[in-house]
């Protein structure tokens, strides 16, 4: 009976795949990775909208965009900045009801302002009608500081208000007192009412809620961009490895098929 020799093996072996735990934990890292780009979107959506209603809200009341105005008013700056030589001669009604004479330039000024606001131009001409400098430039600071209302709505005739009230003040002599400080008064109220290259000192710093949202929502997207890069950099070199692995290959087979042919 012929006998059996030991092979030295096992006769059956388990059918164990051998990267089952590194293809496992790619995996929960792919998965872990997902996770932390879904909380990062979340983030960065939701309290970027938080920051972004606040800051708008904010900004309807404190940092409102001046309004177009009627192209004339261009015109008018670039008469009232001239000094008035003489007293004028066309009529024009006050606030009060007042008759004054105004010259041309005036006039066509007034006229500009009626296709603006109706009260505004009586303003204007009642200030316009002041010879004196100092007790016109206060006539011209009070037409946007008590007859124009600080409601948006009003924001149209405030801004030609401004417009016109301070080229006439460039007419005036600097270095008569009240010229001056009419001329920077006029300025602040434009830019505390707009949202103007000037700083406003009475102008409320934007709610917290603003940084509070804001910062962290910031931050997720800067996140979220750094892992996208990262990303696109791993894929780059893998392609640039590849791209190696296959010159490699193409090379040694040259060379195989080159000594065979030898």
């Amino acid at each position: 009976m012929p006998s059996r020799e030991p092979s030295g093996e096992p006769s059956s072996r388990p059918s164990e795949p051998a990267d089952a735990p590194a293809s496992g934990g790619a995996a929960a890292r792919r998965g872990a990775r997902a996770w932390i780009i879904a909380a990062l979107v979340a983030l960065t959506l939701s309290l970027g909208a938080v920051a972004g209603v606040a800051a708008q809200r904010y900004a309807a009341v404190h940092l409102r965009t001046p309004p177009k105005v009627p192209t004339c008013v261009r015109g008018a700056r670039v008469v009232l900045r001239k000094p008035v030589a003489a007293s004028g001669s066309e009529p024009r009604q006050t606030a009060s009801g007042e008759t004054v004479y105004l010259t041309s330039g005036e006039d066509l000024a007034v006229a500009c302002a009626f296709q603006v606001d109706e009260r505004l131009a009586r303003h204007l001409a009642g200030a316009l009608a002041e010879h004196e400098p100092a007790r016109r430039a206060a006539r011209l600071l009070e037409i946007v500081r008590d007859h124009i209302p600080a409601d948006p709505a009003h924001d149209r005739p405030a801004v030609a208000a401004y417009m016109m009230a301070a080229a006439a003040m460039r007419a005036l002599p600097a270095e008569v007192p009240g010229v001056s400080a009419a001329a920077d008064e006029l300025e602040q109220r434009h830019a505390c009412r707009f949202g103007t290259r000037r700083v406003c000192p009475t102008r409320p710093p934007p709610p917290p809620i603003v940084w509070i949202a804001g910062v962290p929502a910031a931050l997720s997207a800067l996140s979220l961009v750094w892992i996208g890069l990262a990303a696109s950099a791993a894929r780059y070199a893998r392609w640039r490895a590849s791209r190696r692995r296959g010159s490699r290959g193409a090379v040694e087979e040259r060379r195989a098929r080159a000594a065979r042919l030898s």
